[in-house]
């Protein structure tokens, strides 16, 4: 896609000398201007920036305190910062790097080295950003079900531990719901292993579509799943979530399946709520809830049964 590039300076014609320097490299698509650090902060909101060459000595803002700034900003902290000078002494070049300047360049510059440093600086830059994605992505993998797209256990016993302390902070109930699919087995041996796990990803996407932005869904393991709900105040909001959801996933046709054979299955459901006041850790609202479940299924599936 290109790199860009912001060179703040206040003297014109060393932005023209620059701007002609790194118009050869085609590795940047865009060059950015600036007259001092503030307006360097203003237009660092609206643009994405991989690079900033600042000089250090400009009215309203200096580049030492523009550093400062940017690097007190974790939405920019990790933009590389070039400065330039025509001061060289060693003080200003420590305290340039001290702030977080990832280079110091003494003007005037060489077009060559010019060049050089600010391809070097943009291949760090490539790489940090390849690595932070990287990240993020291992990151999602630990917390998300690979086959449903929802939360794993894992996630699940970490999210339902700080609900159940935050609504003991403010007063409020938590709803747990737990979901089993009927007779999955023979969902299984009639269409095959990875028909019954295409099954069980759009029966996820069915979950994760009902529920508010502030609901948390994942899949407890195999065929049965788990909804959290913080923030309830009434207990029959909890029941008419799984109502509707029973009824979706009941009326819903699985296609993907067999193309030949639609398939239609149903769900059975166990809930428990739990009072702030009591003192309960994670494993109360599940094995309550699991206790509900058994009991639905007892009663013939595809139903809701109440704790």
């Amino acid at each position: 896609m290109g790199m860009s590039v912001l060179i703040v300076d206040d003297s014109k014609e060393t932005r023209r000398e620059i701007i002609q320097t790194l118009r050869k490299d085609e590795s940047i698509k865009f060059v950015f201007e600036a007259n001092n650090g503030l307006e360097a902060l203003r237009l660092i909101q609206d643009a994405k920036v991989d690079l900033i060459l600042t000089d250090l000595i400009m009215p309203e803002m200096d580049g030492f305190k523009l550093i400062e700034t940017i690097r007190s900003d974790e939405r920019f902290n990790d933009v590389p910062v070039i400065l330039l000078t025509v001061r060289s002494n060693l003080e200003d070049r420590v305290k340039g790097l001290e702030l977080g300047a990832w280079d110091f360049l003494v003007k005037p510059v060489h077009p060559v080295e010019l060049n050089a440093r600010v391809r070097a600086m943009l291949r760090l830059k490539d790489l940090q950003d390849k690595l932070k994605v990287r990240v993020r992505q291992l990151e999602r993998l630990s917390i998300v079900d690979e086959l449903t797209g929802l939360y794993n256990k894992k996630y699940l016993i970490e999210f339902l531990r700080r609900e159940i302390n935050r609504s003991k902070r403010f007063g409020f109930m938590l709803s747990c719901i737990m979901m089993d699919v009927d007779h999955f087995k023979k969902i299984n041996d009639s269409h095959g292993h990875l028909r019954g796990d295409r099954v069980l990803k759009e029966l996820g996407k069915l979950v994760g579509d009902a529920l508010r932005s502030y609901d948390f869904a994942a899949r407890y393991g195999g065929d049965e799943f788990t909804v959290v709900l913080p923030q309830q105040n009434n207990p029959d909001g909890a029941k008419d979530l799984a109502d509707r959801i029973r009824k979706t996933i009941e009326n819903h046709t699985f296609s993907k399946v067999a193309s030949n054979r639609p398939l239609r299955i149903t769900v059975s459901m166990g809930i428990a709520t739990l009072i702030p006041e009591n003192n309960h850790d994670y494993e109360v609202p599940l094995e309550r809830a699991d206790t509900a479940l058994y009991k639905a299924k007892s009663l013939g599936r595809n139903c809701i049964v109440v704790v």
